[in-house]
């Protein structure tokens, strides 16, 4: 844990500093690039368990990430500091989050729980669509 505190510090300054830079909203740099390197882990396990067939705990591990991860970091941030939402957070990635857990939520629907490639391919190429109009539409804070 102290490693991961102290991990997260550096992470934190490193991105201060890229912000401060290039003149990039903190939290499109913490979308584009701390959301992909924490997503990870996650996406790790879930290879480990579609290798191991154990596809539960891929999907499990997948869901419950996406679950816990906003809730508890925005409500742990909110108990420990006064905290604010950016704007595009509130106009651009919670509505993109919750239309694109509707539509991953209507194509497991639809299949019978049965994740295909296309299926695969349209959730990738949403998130590059999303990253795409987030970097058009929100790039500042």
């Amino acid at each position: 844990m102290t490693l991961t505190v102290f991990s997260a510090q550096i992470v934190l300054a490193i991105t201060e500093n890229v912000v401060r830079v290039t003149g990039l909203g903190g939290s499109f740099i913490g979308v584009v690039t701390l959301g992909v390197a924490s997503a990870l882990p996650e996406l790790t396990t879930a290879l480990a368990g579609v290798h191991h067939n154990a596809h539960g705990v891929s999907i499990g591990t997948l869901v419950g990430s996406n679950i816990t991860n906003p809730l508890v970091a925005i409500g742990g941030g909110a108990l420990i500091s006064t905290y604010w939402a950016p704007k595009p957070l509130l106009y651009w990635d919670l509505p993109w989050e919750t239309v694109t857990g509707a539509i991953l939520w209507s194509i497991l629907w639809f299949s019978k729980g049965k994740l295909r490639r296309l299926g695969a391919f349209y959730l990738i190429g949403l998130y590059v669509l999303y990253v795409v109009l987030r970097g058009m539409l929100f790039i500042t804070d």
